[in-house]
């Protein structure tokens, strides 16, 4: 057993394609503005740091700059949202399961709101499978920081050397570095990079993890 061993995930393009409905509340708070959407393949090199983040990159696309009004609106009309067409990526499930029932402890670590992270996993049945899940502004610091996984690792009571960070983005590699905990890159995401460990499949992650942390 892996008691005091703990998987910590990103959310957006690791455990979840939330794209089609990032996209569609960017698409409609531009359209507020007299703007056309931005296709979904465009908008998903923007994802990874959060909604404020992403709507910035948006309207910056369209030579505008939002307001707080436009970030009010987008957030609450994105929470209205947000499980509308978002699902978990093939093998989700069946991974969490598999780390769970050997005995991992799981997290999210995530700079997406805590209560639409919640939300949708909660929609989407996944939300059993994490001891804890802290959102981007549930504390002081946001990944790359690498103190925002320093804070799941607190919640979770596992130190760095027990712990291995799963994600689709830089920000999640630089998290993960930035704490020499081992990270896994998975490529079915929205983000590049030139990690080294890196998976193709969900059914992969289980055996990777046993032998970072083996």
């Amino acid at each position: 057993m892996n008691l005091a061993k703990a998987v910590v995930f990103d959310l957006d393009g690791t455990l979840i394609d939330s794209l089609p409905d990032l996209a569609g509340a960017l698409n409609r708070s531009l359209a507020r503005h007299g703007q056309g959407p931005i296709v979904q393949s465009d908008v998903a090199p923007m994802v990874g740091d959060g909604a404020k983040v992403l709507l910035q990159k948006g309207y910056a696309a369209c030579g505008l700059s939002p307001t707080d009004e436009d970030e009010a609106i987008f957030l609450a009309d994105y929470e209205a949202h947000v499980t509308d067409l978002t699902e978990p990526f093939p093998g989700i499930p069946a991974a969490l399961t598999a780390l769970r029932d050997s005995g991992y402890r799981l997290a999210v670590c995530t700079n997406k709101p805590e209560v639409s992270a919640r939300k949708v996993l909660a929609a989407l049945d996944l939300e059993a499978f994490f001891d804890v899940v802290i959102g981007g502004d549930a504390t002081p610091y946001r990944k790359p920081d690498p103190r925002h996984l320093q804070a799941v690792l607190n919640a979770l009571d596992v130190t760095t050397t027990d712990a291995v960070m799963v994600g689709d983005h830089i920000n999640d590699m630089k998290t993960a570095a930035g704490l020499r905990v081992e990270a896994i890159f998975v490529t079915w995401g929205y983000g590049r990079t030139d990690a080294m460990t890196r998976v193709d499949q969900a059914a992969q992650l289980p055996a990777l993890v046993d032998r970072l942390l083996g």
